[in-house]
């Protein structure tokens, strides 16, 4: 059986490297608000109370630190396909999708930063978070046919997303810069809601009866395509956490 890959997957990184960098480069608390403290290498508790306070208080963004809109995030473009013998068989292409929710997150967990960095793992809880935007669908599920063309919107609640990663101190410049190696990601919901307009050339009863059986068989479903999701979360964090990683030396993000 051929698992479920994610084989293009595009987006706004620069608004999470920034956000991030924020976070972590002294050179620019001069320009947080009043009151926004920076943390140091190792303080687990400040760090995660930090990500949470930029996600809380700055996600429609800070022009003076170039931090753009962290909720909605944009997405350009993510093609899922979930192939096989299985009982899911899809082409599902999104398109210029907004990610909501993210300004409800609360780091729960952020370890590893430490002064000697090997590995490092972040545990995110977002209460509601949906993607919402233009798609297209081609394939089966569970032995049903489906096939569409035009808005979608994919709604997970009690979203719990971990990351994994290993990686170490490697010198530039006469600087040390930390680098990520590998990364992995679980993620955890109580609930998956589907809704996909236009389905089946704008069929109404074929659409509202697909929507429902999407809904009504939603943990099925996702479980098999939670290879892919996660494959979406590995390439879209190991990206940003990387950028930030190789720009800046590693004692410069925390002094």
């Amino acid at each position: 059986m051929k698992v479920g890959r994610l084989l293009t997957t595009s987006s706004n990184n620069g608004l999470w490297i920034v956000s991030l960098a924020m976070l972590l480069n002294g050179c620019l608390a001069a320009k947080f608000p009043a009151g926004f403290s920076l943390c140091k290498a190792g303080d687990e508790k400040c760090i995660y109370e930090r990500i949470t306070e930029i996600f809380r208080k700055h996600s429609k963004g800070i022009p003076e630190v170039q931090l753009v809109s962290l909720d909605p995030l944009k997405i350009e473009k993510m093609d899922i396909v979930q192939g096989g013998d299985g009982p899911i068989n899809i082409v599902l292409n999104f398109k210029n999708v907004d990610l909501s929710g993210m300004s409800e997150s609360t780091v729960k967990k952020a370890n590893g930063f430490t002064a000697t960095p090997t590995k490092m793992d972040l545990s995110i809880l977002v209460p509601v978070v949906s993607l919402v935007g233009g798609y297209k669908i081609n394939g089966k599920v569970l032995i049903l046919p489906i096939q569409g063309d035009g808005k979608s919107n994919m709604t997970m609640e009690n979203c719990e997303i971990q990351l994994k990663w290993t990686g170490k101190l490697v010198e530039k410049a006469g600087k040390q810069f930390y680098q990520v190696d590998k990364m992995k990601a679980t993620f955890d919901t109580t609930r998956f809601h589907m809704h996909f307009s236009n389905l089946f050339g704008g069929d109404k009863a074929l659409g509202d009866n697909m929507n429902q059986f999407l809904n009504d068989n939603w943990q099925d479903i996702l479980k098999e395509l939670k290879p892919a999701i996660v494959d979406a979360f590995v390439k879209i964090f190991q990206s940003v956490v990387s950028s930030v990683f190789n720009k800046v030396p590693y004692n410069e993000l925390f002094p």
